[in-house]
């Protein structure tokens, strides 16, 4: 292995090991996460909030005779059926160097 390979390497593992330490050392000093026991709330308010919601409108009554066949104004019409167009898909062999 030559000079530079050597010098190179070294480089390399010196910055890993540098930035893994440091990264470590900013997780390590940074502020902690609050966790729900820790935190205090002022609730010094005493009147309760009431938020007005409008009622939503009601649905329109289902009439499920119309739905049955041979009733109503409501016929079932079965779907057309469209033919395949789509190619057949086509198989190509692999290219296979002498290592596969």
């Amino acid at each position: 292995m030559d000079k530079f390979q050597h010098k190179l390497r070294l480089l390399i593992v010196t910055g890993s090991t540098v930035g893994f330490m440091g990264g470590w050392a900013l997780l390590a000093h940074a502020g902690k996460p609050v966790s729900s026991t820790d935190t205090f709330v002022n609730d010094t308010s005493f009147a309760p909030v009431t938020a007005q919601v409008a009622a939503p409108a009601p649905l329109p009554p289902l009439d499920f005779t119309a739905i049955e066949a041979g009733r109503g104004s409501t016929s079932v019409q079965p779907l057309p059926i469209v033919p395949d167009t789509q190619p057949a898909p086509v198989f190509r062999p692999r290219f296979r160097t002498r290592t596969s």
